[in-house]
């Protein structure tokens, strides 16, 4: 079994016992058919971590504003699509700049600002293919936060059953 499905398991059990109103307000899982077609509308190949979480569920609904980590609410695959359908239309235009803004990115956590956590796909403007990007509309760098989706699981895990997990 692969690290991820261990980690979304702790990270379920875990939201089930102590944020049971979270847990239960997430959407159901999306099947295969909906990540390959997400795949193909934007020409890209998602980690089987981040396919993995995804299965387990399909985010949080819009109408709820609690955060799952610090102040970032945990994005459903339609509004993913939707947030880098919109923001890959600006390259060039609002984004001038080509590093404000990558088409390998994938903004899967959101502060409900304009501000989200990214998988970067092609890890195009440089380090490695499948990190973590901090995407801050208000800010110019876009700082690696973590190396995978399955690193920020583990961490985020070992927040959780440490008890030093922040949420705003």
């Amino acid at each position: 079994m692969a690290q991820h499905r261990e980690l979304i398991g702790r990270m379920d059990a875990w939201l089930a016992v102590r944020r049971p109103d979270y847990h239960a307000l997430l959407q159901p899982g999306v099947d295969d058919g909906a990540l390959d077609a997400f795949e193909a509308k934007f020409s890209l190949k998602l980690p089987e971590a981040f396919r993995a979480l995804y299965r387990w569920r399909n985010g949080q609904p819009n109408s709820s504003f609690d955060s799952l980590q610090g102040n970032r609410m945990f994005s459903a695959l339609e509004d993913i699509a939707d947030t880098k359908e919109m923001l890959d239309d600006m390259i060039g235009f609002d984004f001038e700049d080509p590093a404000t803004w990558r088409r390998g990115w994938v903004p899967f956590l959101s502060n409900g600002g304009g501000s989200y956590l990214c998988v970067d796909i092609d890890a195009e403007g440089g380090g490695l293919p499948g990190q973590l990007v901090g995407f801050w509309k208000a800010d110019e760098d876009r700082p690696v936060e973590h190396a995978s989706v399955e690193a920020w699981l583990a961490e985020l895990v070992a927040s959780m059953e440490a008890g030093t997990i922040e949420i705003d």
